[in-house]
């Protein structure tokens, strides 16, 4: 029964020489056994249920790719998924793909097309899948949202510890194919402000949203040392010797990050940061809620003495 699941999806078309009934399987998910993602398309409910929201979009996509009538290219969030591209917000249940304009009739559960610049993209494969190239799936997830929301996707294009990393003049080149009207200069915006040296999608939006109240933007990735060797602050500003930390939640709260000890995580950063202030005049902690919350984060930065651009 092999040859009836693939991607961790099971076919219906691939189990009619299988099974006698085909009915049984409307029954398993009726049972909860199974969960329907396309018409003919199915995935083991524990096998869902274990994955992440990214891992069950890239099912939806194969999904979308087995009953397609013609060859589909993958586009925008859904390409980011399968790059491992971070978004803002959660992933979508729609896959998007990017279509050649065709009259009426677009509309499809579960399917968003897209015809914006058909003719200009460039396509990759990703395991087995047609998909936007890396510049042009940068530009189109960060396509009218707002630089908090935009930046972590282009800046992890950059990122320097990313396999499939691009040079700004990458970006930039995608940038020129994009017309006035469709955003460019937004974007040209996003990819001159975006960086190699952003270690997470919360420190890149969390750069934006200082830049957005007006302070002075940081160094980023400066390295100190002490007699315990050295010790990476991801934001310094060298002007008044403050050094700044941005901590996710998830570093508190996935199994991953914690090893099943959160008050072990806690105790870890509380005496890293005890060394970080050894070594400069103070320290800003930045958390996931005040990056949404601009009176929060400005209070943070105005009470560590962060300068603002404009010099108050």
């Amino acid at each position: 029964m092999d040859d009836a699941v693939d991607h961790g999806l099971i076919y219906a078309r691939n189990l009619t020489r299988l099974i006698d009934d085909p009915r049984s399987l409307r029954r398993d998910v009726e049972r909860g056994r199974l969960v329907r993602l396309r018409r003919g398309v199915y995935v083991p409910r524990e096998r869902w249920a274990a994955s992440t929201s990214r891992e069950q979009h890239i099912m939806r996509i194969h999904a979308v790719i087995a009953s397609a009538e013609r060859p589909v290219l993958v586009a925008g969030p859904s390409a980011a998924a399968l790059w491992g591209m971070p978004i803002a917000g959660a992933w979508p249940r729609d896959v998007t793909v990017l279509d050649q304009w065709r009259g009426g009739g677009r509309s499809e559960p579960g399917v968003r097309r897209v015809t914006s610049g058909h003719a200009t993209a460039a396509s990759v494969t990703i395991g087995g899948v047609a998909a936007t190239s890396l510049p042009r799936t940068a530009l189109d997830v960060a396509r009218r949202k707002s630089l908090v929301d935009a930046i972590g996707s282009v800046d992890w294009a950059l990122w320097r510890n990313n396999p499939h990393a691009v040079d700004r003049a990458d970006l930039l080149e995608e940038c020129a194919r994009v017309s006035v009207h469709a955003g460019r200069r937004a974007l040209e915006s996003v990819v001159a402000f975006a960086t190699h040296l952003s270690d997470s999608f919360g420190e890149s939006a969390s750069r934006a949203a200082m830049h957005g109240l007006g302070f002075q933007i940081p160094e980023l990735q400066v390295v100190f040392r002490d007699a315990e060797g050295k010790i990476i602050l991801d934001y310094y500003w060298r002007g008044v010797n403050v050094g700044g930390e941005f901590d996710g939640k998830v570093k508190f709260t996935r199994n991953e990050f914690t090893g099943g000890d959160p008050g072990e995580v806690a105790w870890r950063e509380k005496k890293r940061e005890d060394r970080v202030r050894r070594q400069v005049a103070g320290v800003v902690r930045i958390l996931d809620h005040d990056v949404r919350n601009p009176h929060r984060l400005e209070a943070l930065l105005r009470e560590a003495g962060i300068p603002r651009v404009d010099g108050r």
